[in-house]
């Protein structure tokens, strides 16, 4: 239960993505799958490979974890010997509940927020804002799960990244004393990911959390783009400063393999940020780091990509 709260039930859930792994008799009926689906790691969704970085928002099943779960429907998915064991004592435990996995898809985590939008379908969402404010977190609440798969939000005015959105982690905060800077008639852009062509009227709602006053901005985002499709794309740019990573955003076209994002630094060392292999291409996820990567000025940030046929990226780096 442990296992599929952490990682399973914000897709696998009534009114989710997919079948419902809440209870003992729908795991059960749906063992096989999930056994075939951990083996071949394809679920939970995850690209990176393990070694490089270390991301807030890795959904990726540990070691253990894996064998756990192989185990249990190699064993016939026991359920405690026949019996839920629930450590009550008195009239309780003589009408013991049902053991579920549970999830909360109407709690925002990061608690109240400051300011509350509606999401339209289009995506466009007026902040109606008489003076720049500075953001210091957003999370968002999609109105339909079922069909939903991922969301980037951006400041039209400045190109700014601000937050992303995946069914196991719906937002970004910021290191303590900086905030995104939101102008005055700030306009938020949602690109919304959708399984199929099905739009909602309503896309669901974001919590905005204000940073405290005399907040630092964020640094503008920097992009590397290839400029032609190939099969092997290779992009390159030079930090003019000191700079701290906070998350990657790369964006793929159809047939992607592989994508490493490393980082040469002047004294010839390289550190690797994020190695990607087979990007699905309807789990499409950002890549939040734990903790912020200090990069000196002069290091050369490079983006590899290769493909099965021929394509292009674009990936966003949000830094300070």
């Amino acid at each position: 239960v442990r296992i599929l709260e952490k990682h399973c039930v914000a897709c696998h859930a009534e009114g989710a993505a997919s079948f419902p792994l809440e209870t003992f008799d729908q795991t059960w009926l749906k063992k096989r799958d999930v056994h075939a689906q951990v083996i071949a790691r394809h679920m939970p969704p995850w690209p990176a490979l393990p070694g490089y970085g270390q991301f807030a928002n890795d959904n990726s099943l540990t070691l253990r974890e894996s064998q756990f779960v192989i185990s249990w429907v190699e064993g016939l998915g026991p359920r405690n010997s026949g019996t839920v064991f629930l450590n009550v004592t008195g009239q309780d435990a003589a009408r013991p509940a049902e053991v579920r996995a549970h999830t909360d898809f109407g709690h925002w985590e990061l608690g109240e927020p400051s300011q509350t939008l509606r999401v339209p379908g289009s995506g466009v969402i007026d902040t109606g804002f008489k003076t720049a404010r500075r953001l210091h977190a957003m999370e968002f609440m999609p109105g339909d799960r079922r069909n939903l798969r991922a969301a980037f939000f951006k400041v039209r005015e400045t190109g700014q990244w601000i937050g992303s959105w995946t069914p196991w982690y719906g937002y970004m905060s910021l290191p303590n004393g900086r905030g995104f800077l939101l102008p005055a008639g700030a306009h938020i852009v949602a690109e919304l990911h959708y399984k199929g062509q099905q739009r909602p009227l309503e896309a669901g709602s974001i919590g905005l959390y204000f940073a405290a006053a005399g907040a630092a901005d964020m640094g503008t985002d920097v992009v590397l783009a290839s400029k032609a499709p190939a099969q092997r794309v290779r992009v390159t740019s030079k930090l003019a400063g000191q700079t701290r990573v906070v998350a990657l955003w790369p964006q793929l076209d159809a047939g992607a393999k592989s994508v490493e994002v490393s980082a040469r630094k002047p004294d010839g060392g390289t550190e690797v940020l994020l190695v990607e292999r087979d990007p699905s291409e309807e789990w499409l996820t950002p890549f939040v780091l734990k903790a912020p990567v200090t990069l000196p000025a002069g290091t050369e940030l490079v983006v590899n990509v290769y493909y099965a046929k021929a394509g292009g990226v674009r990936l966003t780096v949000n830094r300070y």
